[in-house]
């Protein structure tokens, strides 16, 4: 993992919990001393009533989830690419740039 990072290290993991009316929603939290909440993703409201995660909010929460791992594999990518950057000509410029441009979003710096 990169050493200047600034976010939660992973890895973080995707919870199922349940709502005191029993609805349920995910949370995703990751490493540190007591854990470390990220965030909640709820169903939301349907007629005025909770509503309990579908399909789409469980992907959803397992790419955050993937983060900090697609943040390390862009960093791998990019060590290769730029050491074989000749080999790859163009191909391999536009992947370093894309990589780059992923990775500073990620890292706020977009």
């Amino acid at each position: 993992m990169n050493t200047k990072t600034k976010h939660t290290p992973g890895p973080w993991i995707v919870e199922e919990c349940h709502n005191i009316d029993g609805s349920k929603f995910l949370t995703i939290n990751g490493q540190g001393p007591h854990g470390a909440w990220l965030a909640d993703i709820q169903g939301g409201l349907i007629n005025g009533h909770p509503a309990d995660v579908t399909e789409k909010h469980l992907a959803n929460a397992c790419l955050i989830a993937a983060a900090p791992d697609l943040l390390e594999a862009l960093h791998q990518c990019l060590t290769l690419v730029d050491a074989h950057r000749k080999a790859a000509l163009g191909e391999g410029d536009l992947a370093a740039m894309n990589a780059r441009a992923a990775i500073a979003k990620a890292e706020g710096n977009a």
